[in-house]
């Protein structure tokens, strides 16, 4: 979305020095803007998880089995649940949360 409205931006400022910036400016508008949908993008998808970014993993999570929401690796952590006599683990409250909402969802 914002490379859209770097790009019509870029445009009616590069019309109005005109020149070689008719062509420069619309370019350099589409770049600016690609740069920040990239920035959104990356800020709202952190690390397979859909919590939103910014969550903080438990103190001791190590590789062992996998978050079964976001297929994290993890062993013992704070963040458990059971469902049908098994136990999961999660990276974080979020991804614990999300599978208790709906575990159907994530086990196979």
């Amino acid at each position: 979305m914002l490379c859209c409205i770097g790009l019509f931006g870029g445009y009616i400022l590069g019309s109005m020095l005109g020149g070689p910036w008719a062509l420069i400016a619309p370019a350099l508008g589409f770049g600016a803007g690609l740069m920040g949908d990239i920035k959104l993008m990356r800020s709202s998808y952190r690390g397979g998880c859909h919590s939103g970014g910014g969550y903080a993993h438990g103190k001791n999570v190590k590789k062992e089995a996998k978050d079964p929401v976001c297929g994290m690796d993890v062993e013992t952590t704070d963040y458990k649940a059971e469902f049908d006599g098994k136990t999961y683990y999660f990276c974080s409250s979020e991804c614990k949360y999300a599978f208790l909402k709906n575990p159907k969802m994530y086990v196979k």
